[in-house]
């Protein structure tokens, strides 16, 4: 079992999986919630892993899943036999993890951001905020972005963990900033969506809702010259990237706390009535809606034409990403904020009992399922390890040609 753990681990590092990675909440530093990853087609259970505490939205680079948990640990597990490879304790709650170059960056209650080796878990630098972090950072180039409570923006050096600058929104912010294009946005407790300047910090626009609402925990998702949001007013709002002119809005049944994905045409969503929404970008209006019936906190994930979505009921769903009908659903228990992931043909995700869940098939390995994707596994294995093979296969030296020509 170790060589076809050890064997798989060599298809994800050497087969060039990179793109089929899930590196932060939403996927990406502009949040889309979308991979190019296959997702498996049934509820099969790889693994799964006690952690001991509400588990955050994971990430899944390379062979590990990261996760944070309100017992104040980020745990690097081993992404194909569910096994704890290295744990680091900060002072408070973890907040979603976030994967880039090598590092492994998270916030935390206790003020701070840390900036661990992503190997080890070695502590390389923190910057303490003013109050609690719980959003997931945004690492574009040589910064990290990351919102506090204490209602600011910071920017970090990921290379020395020293201030770039710092953006007082004047407001609790506890959603994740997305970078695109040189912006940062933002949405705040007050109601209002920022964009800021990547450089420096300097407000670009602001989009202010008329109504009482605020972008409590739904991050903004940026595609195109777009950024999608929800609000605790319970609408779905669609902004000019470039002006903050405000294009559309949808109204749903009830507050939306969790964030949209966004697919080409359409943008995916949920909200505290129970349902999830697929919304046409350019007109606002819907295409399908999905009655779960139960209250919904948790982001959707999107990947293989599915939609990844957990409830308040206790199930993980599959969804058509065409119509919204379901195709498969599985009991996980209850989970709050955290969002699945979708990486490597698998779905990562964590309950608020403290469980993480791996769905699909890794073929016969510790602690998962006997699948048919073995057979494929030990072929890709095979042509990853006949390629390696190739390339020792070198030509002679000219000197040694010569020297045997006389």
């Amino acid at each position: 079992m170790k060589i076809i753990a050890g064997l798989i681990l060599l298809c994800l590092i050497a087969g060039g999986a990179s793109a089929q990675e899930w590196p932060t909440f939403g996927h990406d530093a502009q949040r889309t919630g979308y991979t190019v990853s296959p997702a498996p087609e049934s509820d099969q259970v790889a693994w799964t892993l006690d952690v001991g505490g509400a588990v955050s939205s994971p990430v899944v680079v390379g062979d590990k899943v990261f996760v944070g948990s309100e017992d104040g640990y980020l745990r690097a597990i081993n992404v194909v036999n569910g096994r704890m490879v290295w744990r680091f304790k900060a002072g408070g709650e973890v907040a979603s993890p976030t994967f880039a170059d090598g590092r492994v960056y998270i916030g935390s209650s206790d003020n701070s951001i840390y900036c661990l080796n992503a190997a080890t878990g070695e502590n390389l630098w923190s910057y303490q905020t003013r109050d609690a972090i719980y959003s997931s950072p945004a690492v574009v180039g040589n910064v990290v972005y990351v919102t506090s409570t204490d209602g600011y923006v910071y920017a970090i050096n990921t290379e020395t963990g020293l201030l770039s600058w710092e953006r007082n929104l004047s407001n609790r912010i506890t959603s994740s900033p997305a970078v695109a294009d040189n912006m940062v946005f933002v949405g705040s407790w007050g109601g209002r969506v920022f964009a800021l300047r990547a450089s420096d910090g300097v407000g670009v626009w602001q989009y202010q809702v008329g109504g009482p609402g605020m972008f409590e925990n739904s991050s903004p998702a940026v595609v195109g010259e777009r950024v999608y949001i929800g609000s605790s007013d319970g609408y779905l709002y669609a902004l000019d990237a470039i002006t903050g002119e405000n294009l559309w809005n949808f109204k749903a049944g009830d507050e939306i706390e969790s964030s949209p994905a966004v697919v080409e045409d359409w943008v995916y969503f949920s909200s505290s009535d129970g349902y999830v929404y697929a919304i046409h970008t350019e007109i606002g209006l819907p295409w399908w809606e999905r009655n779960i019936g139960n209250r919904i906190t948790s982001s959707p994930a999107v990947a293989d034409n599915k939609v990844f979505i957990a409830s308040q009921d206790g199930y993980l769903y599959a969804l058509r990403t065409l119509d919204g009908t379901l195709i498969w659903k599985h009991h996980i228990g209850k989970v709050g904020m955290a969002s699945p992931a979708v990486a490597y043909g698998k779905v990562f995700v964590g309950t608020s009992g403290g469980k993480l869940y791996c769905f699909g098939s890794w073929g016969t390995v510790a602690g998962g399922d006997i699948g048919e994707g073995v057979i494929y596994l030990f072929i890709v294995a095979l042509l990853v390890l006949a390629l390696w093979g190739l390339t020792r296969l070198r030509p002679p030296k000219l000197k040694r040609v010569l020297r045997r020509r006389k």
